[in-house]
Protein backbone atom coordinates (compact mmCIF):
# COMPACT_ATOMS: atom_id res chain seq x y z
CA UNK A 1 0.00 0.00 0.00
CA UNK A 2 1.19 3.56 -1.12
CA UNK A 3 1.36 5.83 1.44
CA UNK A 4 1.76 9.81 1.22
CA UNK A 5 1.78 12.73 4.26
CA UNK A 6 2.10 16.40 4.49
CA UNK A 7 2.56 18.60 6.52
CA UNK A 8 2.86 23.02 6.46
CA UNK A 9 5.33 24.74 8.55
CA UNK A 10 7.36 27.92 9.86
CA UNK A 11 10.29 27.47 11.72
CA UNK A 12 9.66 24.27 13.31
CA UNK A 13 13.45 23.21 14.10
CA UNK A 14 11.94 21.04 16.92
CA UNK A 15 8.92 19.38 15.41
CA UNK A 16 10.19 18.82 11.95
CA UNK A 17 12.65 16.61 12.59
CA UNK A 18 10.42 14.32 14.96
CA UNK A 19 7.64 14.42 11.80
CA UNK A 20 10.02 13.61 9.19
CA UNK A 21 11.85 10.62 11.87
CA UNK A 22 7.91 9.22 12.60
CA UNK A 23 6.38 9.44 9.23
CA UNK A 24 9.33 8.31 7.41
CA UNK A 25 10.14 5.26 9.17
CA UNK A 26 6.82 4.20 8.40
CA UNK A 27 6.26 5.20 4.77
CA UNK A 28 9.20 6.32 3.89
CA UNK A 29 11.04 10.05 3.67
CA UNK A 30 10.28 10.35 0.02
CA UNK A 31 6.86 9.99 0.54
CA UNK A 32 6.48 13.14 3.05
CA UNK A 33 5.49 16.21 1.69
CA UNK A 34 6.76 19.43 3.69
CA UNK A 35 4.91 23.06 2.52
CA UNK A 36 7.06 25.68 4.17
CA UNK A 37 6.30 29.10 4.48
CA UNK A 38 9.43 30.94 4.16
CA UNK A 39 11.40 29.27 7.25
CA UNK A 40 15.02 31.08 8.13
CA UNK A 41 15.99 29.02 10.94
CA UNK A 42 17.65 25.87 9.31
CA UNK A 43 14.77 23.82 9.79
CA UNK A 44 14.24 23.07 6.43
CA UNK A 45 17.39 23.25 5.53
CA UNK A 46 18.28 18.99 5.36
CA UNK A 47 15.07 17.44 5.67
CA UNK A 48 16.42 14.26 3.54
CA UNK A 49 14.10 12.70 0.57
CA UNK A 50 11.18 14.73 1.76
CA UNK A 51 9.43 16.75 -0.55
CA UNK A 52 10.08 20.48 -0.32
CA UNK A 53 7.49 23.41 -1.19
CA UNK A 54 8.47 26.80 -0.72
CA UNK A 55 5.44 28.98 -0.38
CA UNK A 56 5.75 32.45 0.52
CA UNK A 57 5.52 34.37 3.66
CA UNK A 58 2.84 36.86 3.17
CA UNK A 59 -0.17 37.32 5.79
CA UNK A 60 -1.45 34.35 7.60
CA UNK A 61 -4.94 33.21 6.12
CA UNK A 62 -6.39 29.86 7.48
CA UNK A 63 -8.20 29.71 4.08
CA UNK A 64 -5.52 29.63 2.07
CA UNK A 65 -3.38 27.46 3.88
CA UNK A 66 -6.67 25.00 4.28
CA UNK A 67 -7.48 25.27 0.67
CA UNK A 68 -3.48 24.55 -0.63
CA UNK A 69 -4.21 21.10 1.61
CA UNK A 70 -7.20 20.22 0.23
CA UNK A 71 -6.39 20.76 -3.15
CA UNK A 72 -2.77 18.45 -2.17
CA UNK A 73 -4.53 16.16 -0.69
CA UNK A 74 -7.05 15.41 -3.52
CA UNK A 75 -3.83 15.52 -6.09
CA UNK A 76 -1.57 12.80 -4.11
CA UNK A 77 -4.30 10.59 -4.16
CA UNK A 78 -3.98 10.19 -8.13
CA UNK A 79 -0.86 8.44 -7.23
CA UNK A 80 -0.99 6.91 -3.57
CA UNK A 81 -3.54 4.86 -1.97
CA UNK A 82 -3.93 6.66 1.31
CA UNK A 83 -2.54 10.43 2.05
CA UNK A 84 -2.23 11.49 5.68
CA UNK A 85 -2.28 15.23 6.65
CA UNK A 86 -1.24 16.60 9.70
CA UNK A 87 0.15 19.69 11.46
CA UNK A 88 4.06 19.46 12.35
CA UNK A 89 2.92 18.68 15.77
CA UNK A 90 0.40 15.99 15.52
CA UNK A 91 2.05 12.13 15.50
CA UNK A 92 -0.58 9.33 14.78
CA UNK A 93 -0.21 6.31 16.80
CA UNK A 94 -2.28 2.93 17.13
CA UNK A 95 -2.37 1.53 20.05
CA UNK A 96 0.49 -0.76 20.34
CA UNK A 97 -0.97 -3.31 22.09
CA UNK A 98 -2.75 -4.49 18.53
CA UNK A 99 -1.09 -2.75 16.04
CA UNK A 100 2.61 -2.87 15.57
CA UNK A 101 3.04 1.10 14.27
CA UNK A 102 0.98 3.42 12.04
CA UNK A 103 2.16 1.57 8.65
CA UNK A 104 0.45 -1.74 10.15
CA UNK A 105 -2.76 0.40 11.27
CA UNK A 106 -3.06 1.80 7.78
CA UNK A 107 -2.52 -1.53 5.93
CA UNK A 108 -5.50 -2.79 8.22
CA UNK A 109 -7.92 0.09 7.45
CA UNK A 110 -11.28 -1.76 6.05
CA UNK A 111 -12.45 2.02 6.07
CA UNK A 112 -12.15 4.89 3.80
CA UNK A 113 -11.33 7.50 6.53
CA UNK A 114 -11.11 7.67 10.14
CA UNK A 115 -10.69 10.36 13.11
CA UNK A 116 -8.33 10.17 15.57
CA UNK A 117 -8.66 10.07 19.37
CA UNK A 118 -7.29 14.08 20.19
CA UNK A 119 -4.33 13.82 22.71
CA UNK A 120 -2.39 17.02 24.12
CA UNK A 121 0.86 15.74 25.37
CA UNK A 122 1.35 17.95 28.64
CA UNK A 123 4.52 18.59 30.75
CA UNK A 124 3.65 18.52 34.12
CA UNK A 125 6.32 20.64 34.77
CA UNK A 126 5.95 19.85 38.85
CA UNK A 127 7.06 16.00 38.56
CA UNK A 128 9.02 16.17 34.84
CA UNK A 129 11.99 17.46 34.14
CA UNK A 130 12.77 19.34 30.67
CA UNK A 131 12.32 17.36 27.53
CA UNK A 132 15.52 15.06 26.38
CA UNK A 133 14.98 15.07 22.61
CA UNK A 134 17.55 12.65 21.95
CA UNK A 135 15.29 9.67 23.81
CA UNK A 136 11.89 8.28 23.49
CA UNK A 137 8.70 11.52 24.29
CA UNK A 138 6.25 9.70 25.38
CA UNK A 139 8.90 7.80 27.95
CA UNK A 140 9.40 11.13 29.46
CA UNK A 141 5.65 12.42 29.30
CA UNK A 142 2.93 10.88 31.70
CA UNK A 143 0.25 13.43 31.21
CA UNK A 144 -2.24 14.04 28.53
CA UNK A 145 -5.59 15.96 27.74
CA UNK A 146 -8.20 14.77 25.30
CA UNK A 147 -9.05 17.34 22.95
CA UNK A 148 -11.95 17.39 20.94
CA UNK A 149 -9.94 19.92 18.64
CA UNK A 150 -7.23 17.52 18.07
CA UNK A 151 -9.49 14.71 17.40
CA UNK A 152 -9.24 14.76 13.32
CA UNK A 153 -10.03 12.74 10.33
CA UNK A 154 -6.30 13.31 9.03
CA UNK A 155 -6.24 9.37 7.12
CA UNK A 156 -8.17 9.16 4.48
CA UNK A 157 -8.28 6.94 1.05
CA UNK A 158 -10.67 9.49 -0.63
CA UNK A 159 -10.32 13.61 -1.11
CA UNK A 160 -11.66 15.31 1.75
CA UNK A 161 -12.81 18.94 1.83
CA UNK A 162 -11.61 20.33 5.81
CA UNK A 163 -12.31 23.53 7.12
CA UNK A 164 -10.01 25.87 8.77
CA UNK A 165 -7.93 23.98 11.65
CA UNK A 166 -8.78 20.93 10.01
CA UNK A 167 -11.35 19.75 13.02
CA UNK A 168 -14.12 19.60 10.75
CA UNK A 169 -14.57 18.11 6.84
CA UNK A 170 -16.85 16.95 4.53
CA UNK A 171 -17.07 13.57 5.70
CA UNK A 172 -18.95 12.01 8.59
CA UNK A 173 -15.62 9.81 9.80
CA UNK A 174 -16.15 7.53 12.62
CA UNK A 175 -13.75 7.23 15.56
CA UNK A 176 -11.28 4.77 16.43
CA UNK A 177 -10.82 4.32 19.74
CA UNK A 178 -7.29 2.57 19.19
CA UNK A 179 -5.98 5.04 17.24
CA UNK A 180 -4.51 8.76 18.05
CA UNK A 181 -3.33 11.67 17.56
CA UNK A 182 -0.64 13.20 20.07
CA UNK A 183 -0.11 16.68 19.86
CA UNK A 184 3.38 17.60 20.48
CA UNK A 185 2.60 21.74 20.94
CA UNK A 186 2.75 21.34 25.23
CA UNK A 187 4.74 18.49 25.63
CA UNK A 188 7.65 21.11 27.04
CA UNK A 189 7.25 24.24 28.33
CA UNK A 190 10.77 25.67 27.55
CA UNK A 191 9.63 24.63 23.55
CA UNK A 192 6.11 25.35 23.80
CA UNK A 193 7.04 29.00 25.39
CA UNK A 194 9.82 29.68 22.76
CA UNK A 195 6.92 28.44 19.85
CA UNK A 196 4.68 31.01 21.25
CA UNK A 197 6.55 33.59 21.16
CA UNK A 198 7.05 32.97 17.29
CA UNK A 199 3.09 32.68 16.94
CA UNK A 200 2.40 35.97 18.29
CA UNK A 201 4.84 37.60 16.29
CA UNK A 202 2.96 36.13 12.82
CA UNK A 203 0.69 38.54 10.79
CA UNK A 204 -2.80 37.18 9.97
CA UNK A 205 -4.96 37.93 7.34
CA UNK A 206 -8.10 40.26 8.00
CA UNK A 207 -10.44 37.27 7.42
CA UNK A 208 -8.78 34.91 10.16
CA UNK A 209 -8.80 37.93 12.60
CA UNK A 210 -12.60 38.72 11.98
CA UNK A 211 -13.77 34.96 12.57
CA UNK A 212 -11.39 34.47 15.40
CA UNK A 213 -9.59 32.15 13.45
CA UNK A 214 -6.42 30.38 15.42
CA UNK A 215 -6.79 32.74 18.46
CA UNK A 216 -4.97 30.50 20.67
CA UNK A 217 -1.76 31.36 18.54
CA UNK A 218 -1.95 34.61 19.74
CA UNK A 219 -2.56 34.21 22.98
CA UNK A 220 -0.02 36.60 25.32
CA UNK A 221 2.70 34.36 27.13
CA UNK A 222 0.98 34.86 30.46
CA UNK A 223 -2.30 33.87 29.32
CA UNK A 224 -0.53 30.94 27.28
CA UNK A 225 1.20 29.48 30.54
CA UNK A 226 -1.49 29.66 32.90
CA UNK A 227 -4.04 27.78 30.53
CA UNK A 228 -1.17 25.48 29.25
CA UNK A 229 0.71 24.44 32.29
CA UNK A 230 -0.47 26.03 35.45
CA UNK A 231 -3.95 24.79 35.44
CA UNK A 232 -2.83 20.79 34.92
CA UNK A 233 -0.45 21.36 37.47
CA UNK A 234 -4.02 22.60 39.54
CA UNK A 235 -5.68 19.71 38.55
CA UNK A 236 -3.34 17.50 39.27
CA UNK A 237 -2.64 18.38 42.99
CA UNK A 238 -6.47 17.93 43.29
CA UNK A 239 -6.06 14.55 41.83
CA UNK A 240 -8.34 14.98 39.54
CA UNK A 241 -6.31 13.44 36.11
CA UNK A 242 -8.86 10.68 35.10
CA UNK A 243 -8.22 7.17 33.28
CA UNK A 244 -6.82 6.58 29.42
CA UNK A 245 -10.31 5.70 28.19
CA UNK A 246 -12.77 8.05 26.20
CA UNK A 247 -15.80 5.96 25.57
CA UNK A 248 -17.91 8.99 26.86
CA UNK A 249 -15.90 11.61 25.47
CA UNK A 250 -16.01 10.20 21.74
CA UNK A 251 -19.82 9.73 22.27
CA UNK A 252 -20.73 13.32 23.71
CA UNK A 253 -18.69 14.39 19.90
CA UNK A 254 -20.42 11.79 18.00
CA UNK A 255 -24.07 12.99 18.94
CA UNK A 256 -22.86 16.59 19.39
CA UNK A 257 -22.04 16.87 15.48
CA UNK A 258 -23.96 19.21 13.08
CA UNK A 259 -24.74 18.57 9.88
CA UNK A 260 -24.74 21.98 7.46
CA UNK A 261 -23.48 23.00 4.16
CA UNK A 262 -22.13 19.90 3.36
CA UNK A 263 -20.05 19.82 6.21
CA UNK A 264 -20.08 17.97 9.85
CA UNK A 265 -18.91 20.59 12.36
CA UNK A 266 -17.73 19.05 15.52
CA UNK A 267 -18.11 20.02 18.80
CA UNK A 268 -14.68 21.68 20.30
CA UNK A 269 -15.33 21.91 23.87
CA UNK A 270 -14.98 18.89 25.55
CA UNK A 271 -11.64 17.83 27.40
CA UNK A 272 -10.35 16.02 29.75
CA UNK A 273 -6.70 15.06 31.87
CA UNK A 274 -5.56 11.95 31.61
CA UNK A 275 -2.35 9.46 32.29
CA UNK A 276 -0.37 8.30 29.25
CA UNK A 277 -0.10 4.42 29.56
CA UNK A 278 3.32 3.06 29.79
CA UNK A 279 2.63 1.32 26.86
CA UNK A 280 3.22 4.10 24.17
CA UNK A 281 6.41 5.14 25.99
CA UNK A 282 8.55 3.47 22.79
CA UNK A 283 6.12 4.53 20.59
CA UNK A 284 7.49 8.31 20.19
Amino acid sequence: MSVGVITFTYNEKVNLPIWLRHYGSNFGEENLYVADRGSDDGSIDNIGKANLFRLPRNEFDEYEKTDFINHLQASLLNFYDVVIVTDCDEILIPDPQKYANLRHYVEQMKVPYVRAVGMDVIHMITEEPPLDLSQSILAQRSFGRFSAPESKCLVSKEPIRWLPGLHSCDKQAAFDPDFYCFHLKLMDYAIAVDRQKINVTTTWSKRSLDENLGAHHRYDLKTFVTQSFCVPIDLNNRRQIGAFEFGEEIEQITSGTKFANGMYYIPMDISRYVRIPRRFAACL
